[in-house]
C-alpha cells in the first residue's frame, strides 16, 4: 500500500471510529503491518499540530475532534 492510501485509509477510519466508537485509540487498532503502523506514527505529530488528535504515548492517542473539521 502506498503512503498516501495508507494515510487516507487512516483518516477515513479515525473518522469512523470516533464518530462510532470513541476517543481513545492504539494504532495497533488500525493495522497490524509493519510498514503502515510506521507511516501512521509519523503522521501523528502533523494530526496533533492540527488539533485532530493528542498523542497519550508512542502508540496510543486520543481523538478530540474529526478529520473532516481539520484538514
Amino acid at each position: 500500500m502506498k503512503t498516501k492510501a495508507i494515510i487516507d485509509n487512516f483518516l477515513y477510519k479515525i473518522e469512523f471510529f470516533y464518530r462510532n466508537f470513541g476517543n481513545e485509540w492504539s494504532i495497533s487498532d488500525f493495522t497490524q503491518h509493519e510498514k503502515q503502523k510506521n507511516v501512521i506514527k509519523e503522521f501523528l505529530p502533523f494530526l496533533e499540530k492540527k488539533g485532530i488528535i493528542e498523542i497519550i504515548s508512542e502508540e496510543k492517542f486520543k481523538i478530540i475532534d474529526l478529520p473532516s473539521n481539520r484538514l
